[in-house]
């Protein structure tokens, strides 16, 4: 076992080895401004302007937007939602470190319980998949069979995705389970059973349905979706596993362990389980589907880990357009060049392989638009471009689209497109778009403003007057200052300004700990010494020094401010006091 010793320095070596702004371009474009990089932060809804900021000097990263920040592990944990350990074996893996071992014996025993526990959860899985695979070449199984066959899927397809059926019965699973030497409370634990009030369970899928394997890249079953056979049951169509240990529906894709290993160069989101299964059949390998629910953010990211182009094939209905719309601005976020596809004659993909065959449905990838023409045709069918008002309605509709672009090539171009089929000039097009985007930005900027007043508001007790606003100012750049420069450390150390004289709790904390280093300051450890919760906060202190390379000069004015602010405060509680001489004597101290 290593030493705690042993451990940090292995933390160290690997947050050294994973460089903060390779690994942060893996998820988002980065731009250098002076001597740090900036990015739509892929941690939350970054639309418009860059708020990520990154630090290679520091190797620290910081959103206005949202308030993360941290160093590389960090970044990790939030990205991929991991603890700190698995973030740290994501990262060292990265750069192929083994692991130590590490912690006490009841924190390693923990580990190798949740560890365990993963395991065993991976092992009923995949005996229920064989469980259920052997029910559908049984007698029980033949109607679910025959809904397989009738919807054109082969038997060897059927085993290449695994497909099987469980029967109706309250605990015809359990049973099976049971025999194999799993106990109830395991199942339960899988989310293949229920509990009930009394304290026994059943099948959680008890009511007779085809049974789609759900898994991961790695090859693990993690969960399972089930068709219901019978139309008119109340438990709904489809049925997926409860979010357990191992699955998170918005974390995963299906299909995506088979498609992950296509050359396409693109992968095509389906809606569905049967859609996913028919291309693949089709011999069109790059098909992926979500959950049974709408696509997520978490679901671009892992996409974009395999491909960073994305065909959206969505059902032809007016749920369906309104969905890939959704996907096609979650994909944007992430990078993912994104385009749609339009089913026209069938009401989905899986249908219109089976009229017109897989090679006319690569035809329609082909022929896929992209998203901003997708969402300039759909808002055109709302407006009658014969009548003058309505094109007037139309040109407007489609520039508040066109205000949303980032790449100015790419807003050229459809503003170009516009204005032909208005009749509106490119460059009064433009102007109304310059306008949308000025207004999209104010209110951005606005909410983002609304937001830093009501956590400065929060941290000050609601203090608003410029004066508190300065201060905190002056003290947030005196600790970067102070974090960096050992010199200014001395200075401030020797001014008479101490960590209690700092307003806020985070930043006496922070002082006190800057108070106590002589040396130069390790900044990755010193963030390591505060609660997660906290990290992004300090991270954004630390980051804060104005981009000043003279330290100390820097330091002079906050130092002042906050000397003045202390004596004040002091003559203030003498007066209060009435001790006139002490007061006195300490304004003529000032003067000297």
């Amino acid at each position: 076992m290593a030493g705690e010793r042993e451990f940090q320095d292995f933390v160290d070596e690997v947050t050294q080895r994973n460089d903060i702004v390779e690994v942060i371009s893996e998820y988002a474009k980065l731009k250098r401004v002076g001597s740090r990089y900036a990015a739509l932060c892929p941690l939350h809804n970054d639309k418009k302007s860059p708020s990520l900021s990154i630090s290679p000097d520091k190797q620290l990263f910081h959103c206005f937007g949202c308030g993360a920040g941290g160093n590389v592990i960090h970044f990790i944990m939030a990205m991929e939602h991991l603890d700190f350990m698995d973030a740290l074996k994501y990262l060292a893996d990265r750069v192929h470190l083994p692991m130590p071992e590490r912690g006490s014996p009841s924190d390693r025993k923990a580990r190798e319980e949740k560890m365990d526990k993963k395991q065993r959860i991976y092992e009923i899985n995949a005996e229920a998949a064989r469980y259920f695979y052997r029910n559908l070449a049984d007698k029980q199984g033949r109607e679910a069979y025959q809904y397989l066959r009738e919807r054109g899927i082969t038997n060897a397809t059927i085993k290449m995705f695994g497909l099987g059926y469980a029967p109706e019965g309250w605990t015809n699973l359990l049973n099976h389970l049971k025999e194999k030497g799993y106990a109830e409370h395991e199942v339960f634990e899988a989310g293949l059973a229920k509990a009930r009030d009394n304290g026994t369970y059943y099948d959680a899928f008890y009511d007779g349905r085809v049974m789609f394997p759900i898994i991961n890249v790695q090859g693990n079953i993690i969960g399972f979706g089930g068709r219901i056979m019978k139309e008119n049951s109340n438990t709904g169509k489809y049925l997926n596993t409860p979010e357990t240990l191992v699955f998170k529906k918005k974390e995963n894709l299906f299909g995506l362990n088979l498609a992950k290993n296509s050359k396409a160069g693109r992968m095509l989101l389906m809606e569905g389980y049967m859609d996913v299964i028919a291309l693949h059949q089709a011999g069109i390998n790059n098909a992926v589907a979500s959950l049974g629910t709408a696509f997520t953010p978490e679901q671009a990211r892992l996409l974009k880990k395999y491909s960073p182009k994305a065909v959206l094939c969505y059902d032809a209905d007016e749920a369906g357009r309104k969905a890939a719309l959704r996907a096609g601005d979650i994909l944007t976020e992430q990078g993912i060049k994104t385009k749609v596809l339009t089913v026209e004659g069938a009401k989905d993909p899986d249908e219109f392989i089976k009229a017109k065959g897989p090679e006319m449905f690569q035809v329609l990838i082909e022929g896929a638009r992209p998203l901003t023409a997708y969402k300039i045709d759909a808002i055109k069918q709302n407006y009658d471009l014969n009548d003058t008002e309505q094109i007037l309605e139309f040109a407007e509709a489609a520039a508040a689209v066109l205000a949303e672009l980032s790449s100015g090539v790419e807003q050229e171009l459809y503003t170009k497109q516009v204005a032909k089929e208005t009749g509106v000039s490119p460059e009064t097009l433009q102007a109304q778009v310059q306008i949308l985007k000025r207004k999209q930005q104010q209110v951005k900027d606005r909410q983002q403003e609304r937001e830093e007043r009501r956590k400065f508001e929060e941290r000050t007790g609601g203090r608003r007057d410029l004066k508190s606003m300065g201060i905190r100012n002056a003290e947030r750049l005196l600790l970067s200052c102070m974090a960096e420069d050992g010199a200014v450390r001395k200075k401030v150390k020797s001014s008479g300004l101490l960590p209690e004289d700092f307003t806020e709790g985070l930043h006496r904390t922070l002082a006190e700990k800057l108070f106590q280093e002589d040396s130069n300051v390790e900044i990755q450890a010193l963030i390591q010494e505060f609660p997660q919760e906290e990290t992004g906060a300090v991270v954004a202190i630390l980051l804060d020094d104005k981009n000043t390379e003279d330290k100390k000069k820097a330091a002079e004015q906050p130092l002042s401010t906050l000397l003045d602010a202390k004596r004040q405060q002091r003559a203030e509680a003498l007066l209060e006091q009435g001790d006139l001489d002490a007061l006195d004597q300490m304004l003529k101290d000032k003067r000297r």
